[in-house]
């Protein structure tokens, strides 16, 4: 599949003809496998002699090679059964059936929050604003222990269908009943702004990214844009090769990232095409900024290509990979550590912008985008 790197792991037997019969090469398997495996079949059996309430057999399986995973300690690294794995194929790819909300989670609490209302969505016009917490998707109610990803899927379904999601604001509960339909991400939104100044916003890194950022760019030109403000901010990341097309279309010729594993391989990733962004740049970044956001700014910033403007980004400066099992399912684990083109691993760090300017969530200004229109006058 070509958006996934994928690395077929697992047991292998060799087998051999000789004479008619089959001869399998015999792998010593660690006691503490046979230990795990026993204790697991007992606890199955407990289950099936006591436990009073029905039983989904599938479900205790990929509960526990999720909860395998889990002991890893690692956010990121994750079990995807092989439907799970097939929506998140659907939803990388930037079209899905939803109900059109961007979300984000504190890595921290564990709270989901609204981002925005995806544009033409059954969401859109609903009232919601930035900030606002998830708390119900229809009786389910929330834990800080949900996974983002596993949240989105309650609220996914098939078109047509309806689900009910519950928000808090300032203490006040309101819950709405979408209708879920077939959405497109749009992914980069455009805008013309005062002295020929052109804004581009990219909130994620998805599949449909890279032609939608293509196409905005030809756009503003169009309308007359000289100078270019990238908005990344609340971006959480998305697609490593996405990110990597998008900063081919911005920077000279050169490293755009590379990556180290556990062994000290590098990876490097290199813009080979003579496209480069050809009037003065500007990048908005904020704490929520994160992953393949941090990819594209660091670059930026190392190239000396833009100016970047707000505040530091969030620090993810690790990549995951997605690791097929051989049935179907994947395991995604954190592999190695990305680094910008002038060596920095950002982890746990973030980006520090050229201009700090904090957000005053009290104004109706945009004291960041204020910022970043001043400081393109003076080019």
């Amino acid at each position: 599949m070509k958006k996934f790197s994928k690395i077929l792991v697992g047991l292998l037997v060799v087998v051999c003809i000789v004479e008619g019969f089959f001869l399998y090469r015999a792998y010593a398997i660690p006691s503490t496998t046979l230990q795990t495996a026993r204790k697991i079949n007992r606890i199955e059996q407990i289950i099936d002699k006591y436990y009073k309430g029905s039983v989904k057999k599938s479900e205790l399986e990929d509960c526990t090679y999720k909860g395998l995973v889990a002991g890893l300690g690692d956010v990121y690294s994750t079990y995807y059964s092989e439907d799970d794995f097939k929506e998140l194929e659907q939803s990388t790819s930037g079209v899905y059936y939803g109900v059109g909300i961007y979300l984000t989670q504190d890595i921290k609490t564990g709270i989901i929050t609204v981002v925005k209302p995806v544009k033409g969505s059954p969401a859109d016009g609903s009232g919601l604003k930035k900030g606002d917490i998830l708390t119900k998707v229809g009786n389910y109610k929330l834990k800080t222990s949900d996974a983002l990803d596993d949240i989105v899927k309650k609220i996914k379904g098939a078109e047509g269908t309806k689900v009910k999601l519950t928000f808090t604001r300032n203490q006040t509960s309101k819950t709405y009943t979408f209708t879920r339909q077939s959405i497109e991400n749009p992914t980069v939104e455009t805008k013309m702004l005062q002295d020929k100044v052109g804004y581009l916003q990219i909130t994620e890194f998805d599949e449909v990214t890279v032609s939608q950022f293509r196409s905005g760019l030809k756009s503003l030109k169009k309308q007359g844009a000289k100078k270019l403000i990238i908005d990344l901010r609340d971006n959480p990341g998305g697609l490593l090769t996405s990110v990597v097309d998008i900063a081919g279309q911005i920077l000279p010729k050169g490293t755009i990232v590379y990556t180290e594993d556990k062994n000290g391989n590098k990876k490097y990733y290199k813009d080979t095409k003579n496209e480069q962004l050809d009037m003065p740049l500007c990048v908005l970044v904020n704490g929520n900024s994160a992953s393949a956001a941090e990819i594209l700014s660091g670059a930026i910033k190392d190239d000396k290509a833009g100016t970047l403007v707000g505040e530091t980004t969030f620090g993810k400066g690790i990549v995951q990979g997605f690791f097929e099992v051989g049935d179907g399912s994947y395991v995604k684990l954190t592999y190695s550590s990305y680094y910008t083109p002038a060596g920095h691993n950002i982890h746990k760090k973030g980006i520090k912008p050229d201009v700090e300017v904090k957000d005053n969530t009290k104004t109706k200004a945009d004291e960041q985008l204020n910022k970043a229109l001043s400081i393109l006058q003076e080019k």
